[in-house]
């Protein structure tokens, strides 16, 4: 019997499915179904662990898809961090501008001290190495929790069907034995 295969590389695409889902403008937008694309991160890891199993290794378990889902999560939180600054520095915070176009445009009376401040922190002129570490630590914890959790609805989903055979039928007893 092989044994079971390596859940890292499946991690590794699955983590890469949701830092792209979760850090690209407006697509991130599916996260506010709760974690949406978090979730699908984790669920497309355990679809290609599955893909590496063969007849000959023992099936996976619900404990093989929560890791493999925690990996994925953990790649995204490192994969997201470098997105997300790339994104920021090539196009500029494209959501938080509109959000502020909103916001500006809107009939709601806000406070011009609290429209500075938006306008400070969508200009990039807040961002610091600390702020940066913070959405580091703020995406690792929730992708690991929910990449997990796309983990257990991927194997809900991709588990093994055990097929039961019935109990073999006895003979019908012999009447020459009286």
């Amino acid at each position: 019997m092989n044994p079971k295969p390596d859940k890292f590389l499946p991690g590794v695409y699955g983590g890469i499915i949701m830092a792209v889902i979760s850090t690209i403008p407006f697509l991130n937008l599916v996260n506010c179904l709760c974690c949406a694309g978090i979730l699908f991160g984790g669920l497309m890891a355990v679809y290609f662990y599955k893909n590496n199993f063969t007849p000959d290794t023992p099936p996976f378990t619900a404990g093989d898809c929560m890791a493999v889902g925690a990996i994925a999560g953990v790649v995204s939180a490192v994969v997201g961090t470098f997105l997300s600054l790339a994104f920021i520095s090539m196009f500029g915070n494209v959501v938080g501008e509109y959000i502020l176009e909103v916001l500006r445009n809107s009939n709601l009376h806000i406070p011009d001290e609290s429209l500075e401040q938006i306008e400070e922190m969508v200009s990039g002129k807040g961002s610091t190495v600390f702020l940066i570490f913070l959405e580091f630590g703020q995406h690792l914890l929730l992708d690991t929790i929910f990449g997990l959790l796309g983990g257990l609805i991927g194997y809900s989903i991709f588990k093994p069907r055990v097929t039961t055979m019935p109990p073999p039928s006895m003979p019908p007893p012999s009447t020459a034995a009286m």
